[in-house]
């Protein structure tokens, strides 16, 4: 997961599905886990959506359902 480049069109991707995917994937690198809290913190706020997504991701971690990998 790469974040949009200034200038280019916003493709930023939906956290849900992100959070889906890695969830189905079993893992997450430390480069995506950090590319996702970059993707949520960036407008500065976390809305409950995003909270409740985040939510999932660390549940699924903690539970060893998901690992995070180098």
């Amino acid at each position: 997961m790469e974040l949009p480049v200034a200038g280019q069109p916003e493709t930023t991707p939906n956290v849900a599905d992100l959070v889906d995917t890695f969830i189905t994937a079993r893992n997450i690198s430390q480069q995506q886990y950090q590319d996702l809290s970059t993707l949520v913190l960036a407008d500065g706020t976390i809305d409950e959506q995003e909270r409740r997504q985040i939510n999932r991701l660390f549940d699924a971690i903690q539970m060893g359902m998901v690992k995070i990998t180098d």
